[in-house]
C-alpha cells in the first residue's frame, strides 16, 4: 500500500538524473522550399518566352484557368542557369528529394533532371486553382505580373479568411494537423519565382474587381532515366 501522506518526501529523495542521460527528440523537419528573386536577365529572358508561346496547355491543367500556353525554353537555358542552381541549393538544404522516385541506381550511375513542361498561365478575375499536386520531383511557379493588391483585396472581407489574391501551400504537422503557409501576393511579388517538392499541395485563390489578368509561369522538373 502506497503512504500517501510520505509520498511526497519519498520523490523527493530520488536523486536526479544528470542531464546528459536526457535526450532531446526531434522529428526529421518538413522539406520546405525555395523562394528566389529573378534577376533582370532571368525576367527578359523569361517575358521573351511568353511572347512566342506555344500551343494552347489548358486541357492539360488541373485547374479552372482559361488560358494556359506552353513555353520553350531554347537551349536550355533557363534551365541550365536557373533551375539547376536553385535544385543543387535546395538539395543540399533540404536533402536529396530524387530518393523518393523508386528506380534502380548503382554507385557509378549519375542521376540527371530535366524539365518535362513549363507554360505561362493568364489568370483573370474569378479563376482559380484547386489544391492539387504535380507529376515529377520538383515544381515551381514564378509570378511575372500582378495587377493588384492583396490588401485592397481583403480590405472588405468580412470573413476570417482573407484567402482573395492568395498562393498558399497545405501540409501537416507531426500532430495531423492541417496547415497553410499563404503568399499575400502584391506587385511586390512579381519577379519572385518558388521552387518546391511537387508532391507538396497547393492551391491558386481568386481575385475580384481586377480586369488585368494575373500572369504566371508553372512548371515541373523530372528525372532523366
Amino acid at each position: 500500500m502506497i503512504d500517501y501522506l510520505n509520498y511526497g518526501k519519498q520523490v523527493q529523495s530520488i536523486p536526479k538524473e544528470p542531464q546528459s542521460k536526457i535526450k532531446i527528440c526531434i522529428p526529421q523537419s518538413s522539406h520546405g522550399w525555395l523562394e528566389y528573386k529573378l534577376n533582370q536577365t532571368e525576367l527578359n529572358y523569361l517575358w521573351s518566352c511568353v511572347n512566342h508561346k506555344e500551343n494552347e496547355y489548358t486541357q492539360y491543367l488541373v485547374g479552372n484557368i482559361d488560358s494556359s500556353f506552353l513555353l520553350e525554353d531554347k537551349n536550355n537555358w533557363f534551365f541550365n542557369n536557373t533551375i539547376t542552381p536553385l535544385i543543387n541549393h535546395y538539395e543540399n538544404t533540404f536533402g536529396y528529394q530524387a530518393q523518393k522516385v523508386p528506380i534502380f541506381k548503382d554507385e557509378d550511375y549519375e542521376i540527371e533532371f530535366r524539365m518535362l513542361s513549363w507554360w505561362v498561365n493568364y489568370q483573370k478575375q474569378y479563376e482559380f486553382n484547386p489544391l492539387h499536386k504535380h507529376d515529377g520531383v520538383y515544381s515551381f511557379v514564378i509570378w511575372l505580373k500582378i495587377p493588384y493588391e492583396w490588401e485592397e483585396q481583403n480590405k472588405d472581407n468580412k470573413s476570417r479568411a482573407k484567402d482573395k489574391g492568395t498562393f498558399s501551400f497545405q501540409y501537416t504537422n507531426m500532430f495531423g494537423e492541417l496547415l497553410n503557409t499563404d503568399y499575400k501576393l502584391g506587385k511586390k511579388h512579381e519577379g519572385t519565382m518558388l521552387l518546391f517538392p511537387s508532391r507538396l499541395n497547393h492551391q491558386v485563390f481568386p481575385f475580384y474587381n481586377c480586369e488585368e489578368d494575373r500572369i504566371s509561369i508553372s512548371g515541373n522538373i523530372l528525372l532523366k532515366v
